[in-house]
């Protein structure tokens, strides 16, 4: 849920109805619990525990029962859920997400 400035009445929200809202990255709020924003996950490189790379993080959506990360290899995309089983370690610093998957 977002608030835009200078928007207060539901007929001034209307024209944002089925439209893509953002904000720059520097004006998120830091995160204290260990939280990640989605838009942190966007490039990074996937690779497996067995060091495997898949490819890049190209975006994730939510799909109701996960969030899926899509990432794109040199010939394929693949979708991970993000749940706790699969999603083992985020590296912000070096853009690297190390996930429990294997890729037939």
């Amino acid at each position: 849920m977002v608030k835009i400035n200078n928007i207060d009445s539901i007929n001034e929200v209307k024209e944002y109805v089925n439209k893509e809202v953002s904000a720059p990255r520097e004006d998120f709020p830091e995160t204290d619990d260990g939280s990640i924003y989605w838009n942190d996950l966007i490039g990074s490189e996937v690779k497996n525990t067995d060091e495997k790379t898949f490819g890049k993080v190209t975006k994730i959506e939510n799909h109701g029962a996960s969030d899926l990360l899509f990432i794109q290899g040199s010939d394929e995309e693949i979708i991970i859920p993000i749940e706790e089983n699969f999603f083992k370690k985020f590296d912000n610093e070096n853009k690297l997400i190390i996930v429990d998957w294997e890729q037939e």
